[in-house]
């Protein structure tokens, strides 16, 4: 039986930072649109067009993209109408009834998921004249749920809406009927189940809730160097459609500033924003600081005032920039042009708020290379708070055969070369600006290749050894935030669909961290075993030294230690050692049958598993490819 010796120097202790714990959301994929935030139906405002492929003849394009047409006997013309919108630069659903033989004329949204439970929506529409319409609600070639009739005038307004559904379907259909001849304009469609958090689906919000994050990073990414925060701030149904420059697809920005700060204050953490730098200007994120922070004797300061918010959200913290230093990034540029214009933010913003956290782009985080972080700091470092840094241990794996066993040992083990770059980084910085520190503000596995490899407990494994390397260093660094919370790419912590949530295997990882309540962080030191990786992989290039078993010993808010281990081997149990021997422990082990497994709706199959027991002699077994939390008692 192999062992390992921890030991532990109780009078050697710092405090812990509980911003290592941290998370972000994007505009990715189906991260908060579909994934966080409730909303039913698609192209809610009619605002995206309908792409008719080349050579077909019979789409509509004056149709809006996902809605149909509905009706019959009837003489109509139906359009999209830039002129009457709610929404700026957006369109409207313009329906024209010519003759009316006892028919009616419509658009409808089909295949929405409806479960049980209370739902309740709206609708804008105005008329040329008074005209009536119906909004429906049915099971495709079902029953209805609601078709309420509601009289239409020459004015905007909003007609609201609910219902009960007393079963399950997957081909829902939400329709709008003209009846009668006339003209209507429709915009600003809106369907949500009754009960959500703000708008966030309830299962997704207590999944959200148990994590406890400290922060939540917002909104993006590479996303937040193409997003116009005044995209997202009035009335929901007046803001603008937008396609997302970066990621692809559009988003109707019903979630923005707003409601991310709301969300943020129900859950319980710290905000954090970064602007746009890549295609914003300092004035933009100035007036975002203003918004969020000023008086309502300022301009900003009294827009969001009227949007409901009268105190000011005092946002702490601000990321200037997302991974300026790449090209696949909207305003990329050099380490010195970045150092230059990243001056002109600072100075705009901190006129706006003179006590806010300034956040540089640091380099590339995968990259052992201090080139880019030196540059930027000759600009910037008097005039910043801490360095941000991205670590992916498999964002660039080559499309070739790998043995699993080896990718395996690279990207668990790969949390070596992270703590060289960190250690290295905060030298680099500190050289400048003795205060300055480090924010690692994304980590996970990081596979883009939509392999799903970062829900398996091999990603649990790396993402508690980046855990562990965070506590140790806990004072170099500023905050820490894993990548995904929802959804986003295949690594999200929390998966959602249909508003159904389940955690990942990192979820679990990342909440034996959460909840244990660290205040301190004691000074531990590791005798096990070692193996070496072989070949380059990913952005992991051949290590030695690496050893079997990562621990971290802390101290918890009641004053005991909290000790995380995670064993690598993914053969052998390893019996560990702590000195603790003959104490009354609560162990907590997320572990699964392979280093591949992966949970899904049906089985949970990487979850944790606590027990009691007395530490013996041999001290506590941590199975192969296990993360344990132990605690000790007594």
């Amino acid at each position: 039986m192999k062992t390992a010796k921890f030991f532990i120097n109780e009078k050697n202790r710092k405090e812990a930072n509980p911003m290592l714990f941290g998370h972000f959301i994007e505009f990715m994929r189906d991260c908060i649109d579909e994934g966080m935030w409730a909303e039913l139906l698609k192209n809610r405002g009619f605002d995206r067009k309908k792409e008719i492929p080349e050579g077909v003849v019979d789409g509509n394009p004056n149709i809006a993209e996902g809605w149909y047409r509905t009706g019959g006997k009837n003489t109509f013309e139906i359009t999209l109408d830039k002129e009457n919108s709610l929404a700026k630069d957006g369109f409207s659903q313009k329906i024209t009834c010519y003759n009316d033989y006892d028919g009616y004329v419509g658009v409808a949204q089909g295949r929405i998921n409806l479960e049980e439970g209370a739902y309740q929506g709206y609708l804008w529409a105005k008329a040329e004249h008074d005209a009536e319409i119906m909004i429906c609600v049915c099971e495709e070639e079902g029953a209805f749920f609601i078709n309420r009739k509601f009289h239409v005038r020459a004015e905007w307004e909003k007609f609201p809406f609910a219902f009960q559904v007393n079963g399950k379907t997957r081909c829902g259909v939400f329709e709008i009927r003209l009846l009668g001849e006339g003209t209507v304009w429709l915009d600003g469609a809106s369907l949500m189940p009754e009960e959500t958090e703000n708008g966030i689906w309830k299962e997704v919000y207590k999944h959200i809730k148990a994590l406890e994050p400290p922060v939540i990073r917002f909104p993006g990414g590479c996303f937040a160097d193409c997003y116009c925060w005044t995209d997202g701030v009035g009335e929901r149904d007046q803001r603008p459609y937008r396609f997302n420059r970066h990621w692809g697809g559009f988003e109707d920005n019903s979630f923005g500033t707003d409601e991310y700060m709301a969300f943020c204050e129900s859950v319980g953490c710290e905000p954090m924003i970064c602007v746009n730098f890549g295609s914003g200007t300092p004035e933009e994120a100035a007036a975002w600081v203003e918004y969020c922070n000023g008086g309502e004797d300022t301009f900003y300061g009294k827009m969001r005032a009227k949007n409901g918010h009268p105190q000011p959200y005092h946002v702490k913290y601000w990321d200037i920039g997302n991974e300026t230093f790449g090209d696949w990034e909207i305003g990329h540029c050099n380490a010195e042009e970045y150092g230059q214009k990243y001056m002109d933010f600072y100075r705009a913003m901190k006129e706006k708020d003179e006590n806010i956290v300034f956040m540089i782009c640091g380099g590339d985080g995968d990259d052992r290379s201090q080139q880019w972080n030196e540059q930027a700091m000759k600009f910037a470092g008097p005039h910043m708070d801490a360095l941000c840094l991205h670590m992916y241990a498999l964002k660039q794996i080559e499309k070739k055969h790998y043995d699993n066993k080896d990718i395996y040992y690279a990207v668990t083990g790969a949390v070596k070369k992270y703590q060289e770059i960190l250690t290295e980084s905060f030298r680099t910085v500190t050289k400048v600006n003795p205060k300055a520190k480090i924010a690692v503000t994304e980590y996970n596995v990081g596979t883009l290749i939509d392999s799903y490899r970062e829900q398996t407990l091999e990603a649990a494994l790396f993402n508690a050894g980046m855990l562990n390397m965070f506590l140790r260093n806990t004072e170099k660094i500023l905050m820490c935030n894993i990548s995904d919370l929802v959804n986003g790419w295949p690594g999200g912590c929390i998966v959602s669909r249909n508003g159904h949530a389940y955690g990942t295997a990192s979820y679990y990882a990342m909440k034996l961290y959460a909840e244990a309540g660290i205040c301190e962080v004691l000074d531990g030191n590791m005798e096990c075993g070692e193996y070496r990786t072989k070949e380059q992989i990913g952005n992991i290039e051949p290590m030695e030294g690496i050893p079997y078993v990562d621990a971290a010993a802390c101290r918890d808010n009641k004053g005991r230690i909290v000790i995380f281990a995670v064993n690598r081997s993914l053969a052998d149990s390893i019996e560990f050692l702590t000195g603790m021997e003959g104490k009354e422990a609560e162990i907590t082990e997320l572990n699964a049958e392979k280093a591949s497994d992966c949970n899904n709706a049906e089985n949970m199959a990487v979850f944790p598993k606590s027990r009691k027991s007395k530490i013996g002699e041999k001290g506590v077994l941590l199975p192969p490819h296990s993360i344990s939390r132990i605690v000790i008692l007594s």
